[in-house]
């Protein structure tokens, strides 16, 4: 078995019950990809580093995330996240009896052709393009953070002085155009 399928199954028995049920399936939906030429490059890339395994919560908006694995290694520029969604519904309301074959009391359904939500893996790979520290001090900081708040606020006030020209030259053109509205009546 590889590295990768090893690590990710001992992260899975060291869940709680809860997350170890949600888990498992995600993991035996990976364990499918284990032949596909896509899972070649992560897998390798897996053997050869030492990867942390992670699992993140689902963004509560999100119905169809069962959260993401995060995959990744201290100053190494590639990590990968694994997203665990909720597949699209199959198959039609149970009608299964306990007179069908395969018929499973715990479960109280056969398992085939039932309504059922499987588990859908995503692969996402993450290259860090680069990695850069600020140099100089927090002083330093200080004053370019200074200089953007000022220079913000002088394109701002600028702005309102000209949107007040521009106001009141409208108003003035309005102006002349009732004064000679105005004398045009007089005549």
């Amino acid at each position: 078995m590889h590295k990768f399928y090893e690590d990710l199954k001992e992260y899975i028995l060291k869940q709680g019950k809860e997350l170890k049920k949600t888990l498992i399936p995600y993991y035996e939906t990976l364990f499918q990809l284990e032949n596909y030429t896509e899972m070649k490059e992560f897998l390798t890339t897996y053997q050869n580093s030492n990867f942390t395994l992670d699992y993140n919560e689902p963004d509560e908006r999100d119905p169809y995330s069962n959260g993401w694995i995060e995959v990744y290694e201290m100053n190494n520029p590639i990590s990968y996240n694994i997203e665990l969604d909720i597949g699209c519904m199959q198959g039609s309301y149970c009608k299964c009896e306990p007179s069908d074959l395969g018929f499973n009391l715990l479960r109280e359904c056969c398992g085939i052709d039932c309504d059922v939500h499987l588990p859908k893996v995503s692969i996402v790979k993450e290259v860090k393009v680069m990695n850069h520290e600020f140099q100089g001090y927090e002083r330093d900081l200080w004053t370019l953070e200074d200089k953007w708040n000022t220079e913000s606020e002088k394109e701002l006030q600028l702005k309102r002085k000209l949107d007040n020209v521009r106001n009141l030259e409208n108003q003035i053109e309005n102006l002349h155009k009732a004064l000679e509205e105005a004398k045009s009546q007089l005549d």
